[in-house]
Parts: structure tokens; C-alpha cells; sequence
């Protein structure tokens, strides 16, 4: 890469301005000023009024955001007096920055290192490897481990594991446990031992959902279980099909005897049927597709009960149920004993089916006459909650979720002929298969149940060791995407410090399946992690996780929203990570886009979000009140687009709970019309009332029209929406964005001074693009993060970026103030590798705190919204940069 050499003095534009002051009085919470720093206007000899340098053409089409109609949509304002409102008095200073020196070219004199990741020794101590075997031979007839694997032992502990095909055994201090399916996939898929640990007991199955407690955490998974098939029956030989089509069998087994009744259930909830003989009263369950001896059996009812099979209760078991006539006796559990529980439905007569016909997780009833059918949705008497009729009365009838939606359809049968419905009505049949032998005996279940997933080979991140940094590595996490660090993740990290003391931090982050998963840490110690049972459309880049910590210490989450229904949680207790799904307000909840939070010094906290769609949204407002633990709504439309645009925001809050806002306006899905950069900030910390930097009250809510425009930006000049602003120490705010200025697209920063709005070109670019298009699309550099500490000329300013000029390392930036200009007067690559399409996160809650910067940080690749959701998995990184400030 060669950067260029020198720079050129960009002239600057000095108009006319407000005689309003805002460092007369001091600044508390309900102040409106703007900073405390008065400015006086410079004048010099190089001075010249010139216009705003942007240029509206580019080069290679590279970015858009909402995937949304691009057709531009009417207006009933001119274009010039569009984006130059006329009622805005121009207040800004353009300044030029010197941006590329000897010294920020590249990091070369810094040394780069990987995380330690091979910690494992072939060798296992021969007191382990006995162990490892005894719990294989002890446990065999219960899990189907397959072949043996891998097998190894962790450096200097007393850890060691065998790996098989479709499980792990692993001997601990913790004992010696197994991980199996469905667990063991997202074991392995967020990074297994090396993450989560030694598990410290067998999974269990709560609700229709498996947990396992590890070293680190505990993990959570439910089964994914697959369409229904068919076998068929020939004496006591069973024939599997593991697909809803013709041909030969893919798996053939002998088990029982020729005349046995048998019954097809998942006994032990592995997502996998099994089958079970019967003979009189006495029932011997398999929990694997092969021969051999039952792994168990039970008496349950009379020798000439009717049976039946089905999770009845919906924790993820089939159990047994017996009719007696129409009255039936259902049992929650494998075992013999009394009824959990009888009901009374239709007649003695009645040929009864069992499915789960709504796709709620229960099985439940249904009695056919002749062809005419009767649903129940729940285990009880009374009228039927649908009926259909389908197919002849001599039919023989299957039923089974035969497409995998979660819900029991019907299948017909004529001889060796299926006909397949996927909903519950009459008509002509989905699909038609041939299978077997006319006189073959048919059932239907799901036999293939799910596959260990291979291990995903996460890249050994390389990381600057010069400058004291230290590193983090938490679990693996989805990648296919920037779902996990898009720039409008407010928080993707955040800390809390609890009444001792206490720096709790917490992060969230998607796995590999939409699963959230939370992490926690107390003064930086080890992580420890909760699968939650919460999960996100990973594939729209736009459904982020945001957290935040209220001053109560209740950590709150808003996830997976674009143009949907608001999804929030809050924690059941401070300091848990165990969360509870609630409503907020209850209204302007259901087109909710980029959920954020802002925490205010006083521990209450704003929540915004767009209500609508991408070019045509309004900005709604939320506060939390912290002495009743409740939402309130501030602003139902604190922005407007008017139904023909939408504001694209980035936000903070300074040191006296003041909400400042700068935004662009949006005109179309379409990136390319974003436009012009305008400015509002709360009179106090309770966002009821705004003002713009003049101090002029704004009528709610602003528009286009009544918006402070503080940089004139023309369509098509490459500008970015939704980067970062924060204020100095005197709440006077900075804003950093990017743009195209004199063909160069590039970094620059927004600052007021008290006075007038002084744009800053960094020059730390020098190279042109374009953004167009809809939807995610691969960014050349990331949404920039900016940090200052201090205030006026002498406030020290930071840039988090990511860049292609830098090959696509993840980098920072130290700034400050000389003269007219602004200086870069560091820049290094916190890793020498490429980071793909990451975007710089920071925990802004420890920045406000302590100055303390701690980075998110995960490679990511680029994938189109709405894309098939490929299973890339990258480590998750917190980075501790805080002894950059120092140098």
C-alpha cells in the first residue's frame, strides 16, 4: 500500500453566525448549552469563503443498506431547497488535517502475535484414558457414540477427552461426563473445550430443551428435529427411508418378533424416533435404530388396551397413552403406574390419530369416520377444533410432519402409494410417492435425526503486542455477516460498577444458529457465558443485539429488529444474565429498525429506534425511570421523515444526561441518497424538549424543513449513514463520518466549538469509491468510532477504523489540534490480519467511566440480507487498548 506523501491546505469558510452564547452559565442536568467553552471566530490571511468540497460522482458501487424499493419516491420540495433548507443560517468552518506522515503509514516496527490455541497433547495420562474407557463400555448401550475419533489431553491440566462420531467424552476434575446431540453441536460450533470448558454434568431436558452446565457457563440447545418419513415392515425386519422418495431402503434392522405390536416414538428426545414392541401389557423401548436387547421396558394398562404414542405434555418425549373405549389414559413419563391424567373423546368406534396439528410442540387427538376428520388442539373433550375431509373411506391413513414446518399433516395410502398433505384440508395431494410392497406394514417417523456438525476452523487472529494491549477470546460466533459488530450496535460491550466496586462487563453476540449467547466478566476475570433461549434472523445483517445496564445494575436487551416487532428482555435480577421477554410501551413497536441504548449518569436510559421503513421512518424516543423500573415514551415521532424520507442517526449522551443527535437524511433505500448532516440536542436529561446548536427551540417533530443542517452534503458523495459522535469534556459534541471531498472519499470530523461548527478533512485517506445499492452490502472501510478525552484545542481524539487502504486491518488513530489543523499524530494496526467486513465497537459505558477502551472485535465476511445462512464462525474478541491513550 503507498500512502501519499504531504498534504495540500484546503481553504477555509468562514460565514456569518449566531451572537447566542453558550458559555455564559454553567452546565447541570437541566441546562440546554451546548459546551461551556467559548470560541472566538479565526481569521487569517488564508482564510477564503469557499463552498462545501463534495463531489457527487464515484467510482465502484460497493454499499446500500435497507432491502427495500429504490424507486425515488415525490417531493413536494424543490431539489435545491431540499438540501439546503432555507431557513438553516450557515455556521461552518471548514478545516484541513494532516492526515499521512512517516509515522502513521504503517505499523512496521510492531511486533504481531496469535492467540496460544494449541493446547493439546496427544498423550493422555494412563489414569484419564482408563477413566475415558470405563464411561464408553459403562454407557455404551445408552449413547451412540460411533467411531472413535480423536482422543487428547489439555497442556498442564487434568483434562483430557475422546472424541467419536456422534459424541465427546471428557474427564475432568468435574467428573466425567459426555456432550451428545443436540448439545454437542453447539459445543463444538462456539469453540468447545478451549471455550466452554469441562462439562460438570449430563445434559437434561427441561420444556422440550437439552442443558448441559460446563466449566464457563451453561450451555442450551432444543432438537431440530427433520421431516417425517417412512419404514416398512416385513415380519420383524424394518426397512428406513430417511427421505420422502422412491427407491431402496437406506437402512434395514431385525429387532423384535414377527408378531409384535410395535409403536414409533422418540422415548428419549434426541430428535430421533425409535421403535418399541409391545406384548400384552409389557413395552421394550429401543432409543437407537439398530437390534438387539430394548435398553429398557416397562408395564403400563391391560393386554387389550388400544395404545398410542405421543409427546403429550411437549418436553420433547413420546410417552404412552391407552384407550379404553372412548375414554383415554395418558402418562407424562416412561413408566408403569397410575394415569397422570384421562379424558373422554368421540366414540368406541372411532379409528384416533395422534399429531401435533397446530405446531405448538403438544400432541393431541383426532378421530376419523370414514373420510371425514375431527382435530382436537389440546388434550380435552368436547367439540372438535377442526374437521376436513380428505381422501376414501377405505384408505389406510399415516400421519407425520412431512415437510419439517413443526406441524402433523395426513398421507393416504393405496397399496404401495402415498399421498402426501402438507396442510390440514381436503383436496388433491402435495406429493406422491411410491414405497414397499402393497401388503408391507407402513409407520412414519423421523429417523435420521440431526448430524454431529464438523469443526469450524476459526482463523488465528493476529494481534499487535507492542503497545501493552491486552487480548480476549470468548466463544466462537456466527461470521457470515456483520450481524455481530455493525457500527449501530449500541451496546455490542457495556460495564456496570456495582456498589463494591465491582467492573462487571458484559457482551452479547450471536452463535452459529441465532442463538444469543451473554457473556459476563467481574475486573476483567474469566468469562462466563448463557446460552439464552433467544434467538435473531442472523441472516439480515441488520437484526443486531444491543445491551445496556440501567444504574440498578438490570442489564437490558433489543434484538433481531428490521422493520419488525420490538423484541426486548431484561434481566430477572442485577447481575444475572437469566432474562425475561416484555413488552416496552406497547405501541409504535411493530416496524422497529436499530434498537439502541443510551445510559445517562443518573442510571435511567433513553431507547431509540426507527419506526418505519428506509425512506420513510420517523425516530421514536423511550426513557427508563429508574425509581419505578419502567418505559415511558418521550417522543412518538421525535424526527420526522414526512412519509417520504428517513433519518439515519448516531447519538450519545453527555456528562449532564443531555441526548445530542446528529443524522442524514435518507430519500430511497437507496445508500447514494443519503444527504446533508443535521443536529439536535435535549434541553435536559428528560428528551421532552429539543434545541438546535443556536439554542433555538425546535417544534416537534423536526423535519427536513426545521432541521439545523450543519454540513451540506449533495446526493451520490459516498456518504455514510450511522457512525459514531460522542462530546469532550465540556458535552460540546464530535462527530466523524465519512464522505467523497475533492474525490477523495474520507474521514471527517464534525466539531462545535460554542460558536460555529468547524468540519475537519483528516486526510487520512486517498482513495475514491462509490456507495449505492440496497441492502448490506461489502463496505471498503468500516462505520469509524470516535472517542475524545479532554476538551478544545487541547482534547486528544481517537478513531477506531476498519480499512482496505490498511488492508482491511482493524486500526486506531490518535488526533489532536495544531493551529488551523488537525494532526494525526499516531496510527497503528491493532492486528496484522484482515478483519473482512468487521465495523469497531467500544464499551461506552467504561470510556464514560474510567477512559477505559475496550474493543468488540470479530472477522466477519459479507453475505447479501436474506442470503442462505452459511455457518462461518469466527472468535469473538474483547481488546484492551487503554495504554494506547498513554503513549
Amino acid at each position: 500500500m503507498r500512502w501519499k506523501q504531504g498534504i495540500g491546505l484546503l481553504a477555509a469558510m468562514v460565514l456569518c453566525f449566531s451572537s447566542v452564547s453558550y458559555a455564559e452559565e454553567p452546565i447541570d442536568e437541566g441546562n440546554a448549552n451546548i459546551g461551556t467553552e467559548a470560541v472566538q471566530e479565526e481569521n487569517s490571511d488564508d482564510d477564503q469563503k469557499v463552498e462545501n468540497p463534495v463531489e457527487p460522482s464515484g467510482e465502484d458501487n460497493l454499499s446500500g443498506e435497507d432491502n427495500l424499493s429504490d424507486e425515488d419516491k415525490a417531493s413536494d420540495i424543490p431539489e435545491e431547497e431540499r438540501q439546503n433548507p432555507p431557513n438553516t443560517e450557515e455556521r461552518t468552518v471548514w478545516k484541513q488535517g494532516r492526515g499521512i506522515t512517516p509515522a502513521t503509514i504503517e505499523s512496521d516496527n510492531d511486533q504481531f502475535s496469535t492467540i496460544a490455541s494449541n493446547m493439546y497433547s496427544e498423550n493422555i495420562e494412563s489414569a484419564l484414558k482408563s477413566q475415558l474407557e470405563m464411561y464408553q463400555k459403562k454407557n455404551a448401550g445408552k449413547i451412540e457414540f460411533g467411531k472413535w475419533i480423536d482422543g487428547g489431553q489439555r497442556k498442564d491440566t487434568r483434562t483430557a477427552y475422546y472424541e467419536y462420531e456422534n459424541a465427546i467424552i471428557i474427564t475432568s476434575e468435574y467428573g466425567t461426563y459426555s456432550i451428545c446431540l443436540p448439545i454437542l453441536n453447539t459445543y463444538i460450533s462456539n469453540g468447545g473445550l478451549l471455550s466452554i470448558g469441562a462439562p460438570k454434568g449430563e445434559q437434561v431436558l427441561k420444556n422440550g430443551r437439552f442443558y448441559q452446565d460446563f466449566e464457563n457457563g451453561t450451555l442450551s440447545a432444543v432438537v431440530e428435529k427433520k421431516a417425517d418419513t417412512l419404514v416398512v415392515r416385513r415380519k420383524n425386519v424394518y426397512y428406513f427411508k430417511n427421505t420422502l422418495s422412491n427407491g431402496v431402503a437406506d437402512q434395514v434392522i431385525t429387532y423384535g418378533r414377527e408378531h409384535d405390536e410395535v409403536l414409533v416414538g422418540d422415548w428419549n428426545g434426541d430428535g430421533k424416533d425409535t421403535l418399541c414392541v409391545r406384548r400384552g401389557n409389557v413395552y421394550y423401548f429401543k432409543n437407537s435404530i439398530k437390534g438387539g436387547i430394548a435398553d429398557y421396558e416397562i408395564r403400563y394398562g391391560r393386554s387389550g388396551d388400544q395404545v398410542f404414542a405421543g409427546d403429550w405434555d411437549g418436553d420433547g418425549k413420546d410417552t404412552l397413552c391407552v384407550r379404553r373405549g372412548n375414554v383415554y389414559y395418558f402418562k407424562n413419563s416412561i413408566a408403569g403406574g397410575v394415569a397422570d391424567y384421562e379424558i373422554r373423546y368421540g366414540r368406541a368406534g372411532d379409528q384416533v390419530l395422534v399429531g401435533d396439528w397446530d405446531g405448538d410442540g403438544k400432541d393431541t387427538l383426532c378421530v376419523r369416520r370414514s373420510n371425514t376428520y375431527y382435530f382436537k388442539n389440546s388434550i380435552s373433550g368436547g367439540i372438535a377444533d377442526s374437521e376436513i375431509r380428505y381422501g376414501r373411506t377405505a384408505d389406510e391413513v399415516l400421519t407425520g410432519d412431512w415437510d419439517g414446518d413443526g406441524k402433523d399433516t395426513l398421507c393416504v395410502r393405496r397399496q404401495n402409494a402415498y399421498y402426501i398433505k402438507n396442510k390440514i384440508q381436503g383436496g388433491v395431494a402435495d406429493k406422491t410417492i411410491h414405497y414397499g410392497r402393497a401388503n408391507d406394514v407402513t409407520y412414519s417417523g423421523s429417523w435420521a435425526g440431526q448430524k454431529k456438525v464438523a469443526k469450524d476452523k476459526a482463523e488465528d487472529i493476529s494481534f499487535n503486542v507492542s503497545h501493552g494491549f491486552e487480548f480476549s477470546q470468548l466463544t466462537q460466533a456466527y461470521a457470515s455477516n456483520c450481524v455481530n459488530s455493525a457500527s449501530f450496535r449500541k451496546s455490542a460491550i457495556t460495564t456496570y460498577v456495582d456498589e463494591s466496586g465491582s467492573h462487571i462487563q458484559y457482551c452479547a453476540y450471536y452463535d452459529s444458529k441465532g442463538t444469543i449467547v451473554l457473556a459476563k466478566r467481574i475486573n476483567n476475570g474469566a468469562w462466563e457465558y448463557h446460552w439464552t433461549d433467544f434467538k435473531g434472523n442472523i441472516s439480515d445483517a441488520h437484526n443486531v443485539v444491543s445491551l445496556a445496564v440501567d444504574g440498578s445494575g438490570y442489564l437490558h436487551m433489543a434484538w433481531s429488529q428490521h422493520s419488525g416487532g420490538l423484541l426486548y428482555a431484561k434481566a430477572v435480577a442485577p447481575g444475572e444474565m437469566t432474562m425475561n421477554l416484555l413488552p416496552m410501551i406497547g405501541s409504535l413497536e411493530d416496524r422497529v429498525t436499530y434498537p439502541e441504548f443510551y445510559v445517562q449518569p443518573s442510571g435511567n436510559m433513553f431507547f431509540m429506534y426507527r419506526n418505519g421503513s428506509s425512506g420513510n421512518g420517523n425516530i421514536v424516543l423511550n426513557r427508563y425511570d429508574l425509581s419505578t423500573g419502567t418505559w415511558q415514551r418521550v417522543q412518538d415521532n421525535l424526527i420526522s421523515g414526512e412519509g417520504r424520507l428517513s433519518p439515519y442517526w448516531q447519538a450519545c449522551v453527555d456528562s449532564t444526561g443531555r441526548l445530542h443527535i446528529s443524522w442524514v437524511w435518507r430519500e430511497t433505500g437507496n445508500v447514494s441518497t443519503n444527504y446533508n448532516m443535521s443536529y439536535t440536542v435535549s434541553t435536559d436529561a428528560t428528551g421532552s424538549t429539543f434545541i438546535n446548536s443556536l439554542g433555538d427551540a425546535q417544534m416537534l417533530p423536526i423535519t427536513e424543513s426545521s432541521a439545523e443542517v450543519i454540513c451540506k452534503i449533495p446526493q451520490n458523495s459516498a456518504l455514510i449513514n450511522q457512525t459514531s459522535m460522542t462530546t469532550d469534556d465540556e458535552d460540546k459534541p464530535y462527530i466523524i463520518s465519512y464522505w467523497r471531498v475533492n474525490g477523495v472519499v474520507q474521514y471527517n470530523i464534525m466539531r462545535y466549538t460554542g460558536t460555529q461548527w468547524v468540519i475537519y478533512n483528516t486526510d487520512i485517506r486517498n482513495s475514491n469509491f462509490d456507495l449505492s445499492g440496497v441492502g448490506t452490502r461489502p463496505l471498503p472501510c468500516g462505520r469509524p468510532q470516535i472517542l475524545v478525552n479532554g476538551s478544545g484545542n487541547e482534547a486528544d481524539i481517537y478513531v477506531l477504523f476498519r480499512d482496505d487502504e490498511r488492508g482491511g486491518k482493524a486500526s486506531i488513530a490518535k488526533l489532536g489540534m495544531q493551529d488551523e489543523l488537525i494532526i494525526t499524530e499516531k496510527m497503528i494496526d491493532i492486528t496484522s490480519s484482515n478483519m473482512g467486513e468487521w465495523e469497531p465497537n467500544y464499551d461506552i459505558a467504561l470510556w464514560q467511566q474510567s477512559r477505559g477502551l475496550q474493543i468488540f472485535m470479530q472477522k466477519e465476511y459479507y453475505s447479501a440480507d436474506g442470503s442462505a445462512v452459511n455457518n462461518n464462525t469466527e472468535n469473538i474478541y474483547v481488546i484492551n487498548a487503554t495504554s494506547f491513550l498513554n503513549e
